[in-house]
């Protein structure tokens, strides 16, 4: 953070991100979405956790690290079916995500991470990377903080399966610690599938098959299977919950991450073309 006179690539001139090219830095990339999360949460959620995290890498590493202006639209279409979401084609997307990257490189910024924050962006990220490095030979990092969420808390919860969903944990807890005025608690509604068309969910994208263990995948709106806008058991939540989360996915996986990241590029001949 000390290296720059702020580390938000946005508030910096054009004058000084010249001269920060060429330290070399990594720079980081929010990207999330403007999706519902039920009643009792924001529709930036996505968007404002990957800034978040990426301000938190930004503040702990101590080699140089740019944030770029966050990428707060993403490809949400399963959520079409909820007032507020703001949805971009997958072709829109990746287009985005790799002009965005593009043009860092051609400003000499060619150590690049994307913390990328919705599970509906991972494909158009990794198509932009793949774009970027078959021009530029350049390799792109990406970490999904809710995604390792979901991996990284189970032994907190009595019940995992019960307790993981859309709006509920982890990550209700984990906004619950970073922005708390943003969460309405009160307004919680319970989470749960419901049957559609003959249809039982198993998930907000499959259906169960009778006879067998296995599910089929279903492309519905997400408001077919679960009204509310919530899977799960949100009423779990809490800040200390949170703050383990900050701990589990921010510093100790995205954090390390971005790290290892740093010292595995800092001499490659591609990040120094």
């Amino acid at each position: 953070m000390g290296h720059f006179r702020t580390h938000r690539l946005g508030e910096l001139t054009w004058t000084e991100a010249r001269d920060a090219a060429a330290q070399n830095p990594i720079v980081l990339l929010p990207s999330g979405a403007i999706e519902q999360h039920g009643s009792h949460l924001p529709l930036n959620e996505d968007a404002i956790t990957a800034e978040w995290v990426s301000e938190y890498i930004a503040a702990h590493l101590e080699t140089p690290v740019l944030v770029a202006p966050t990428l707060s639209y993403g490809h949400s279409p399963i959520f079409d079916g909820f007032a507020g979401t703001l949805n971009l084609s997958f072709e829109t997307l990746q287009a985005v995500l790799f002009e965005v990257m593009d043009s860092l490189v051609k400003h000499g910024f060619r150590r690049i991470v994307i913390v990328n924050n919705n599970g509906g962006n991972q494909a158009s990220a990794a198509h932009a990377a793949e774009q970027l490095r078959a021009k530029y030979g350049v390799l792109v990092g990406s970490v999904y903080p809710w995604g390792i969420g979901y991996r990284v808390m189970r032994d907190l919860y009595e019940d995992p399966a019960t307790a993981y969903g859309h709006g509920s944990e982890p990550e209700h807890s984990a906004m619950l610690a970073m922005f708390p005025e943003l969460v309405q608690s009160q307004l919680i509604t319970d989470g749960g599938l419901a049957p559609f068309e003959g249809w039982t969910p198993t998930n907000y994208t499959e259906g169960a098959i009778p006879g067998t263990v296995e599910s089929g995948t279903l492309y519905w709106d997400f408001s077919d299977v679960a009204p509310s806008g919530v899977t799960g058991n949100p009423r779990l939540g809490s800040a200390e919950l949170g703050a383990e989360w900050i701990k589990r996915v921010a510093h100790d996986v995205c954090l390390g991450f971005v790290a290892e990241f740093e010292r595995n590029t800092a001499n490659a001949l591609w990040a120094r073309a």
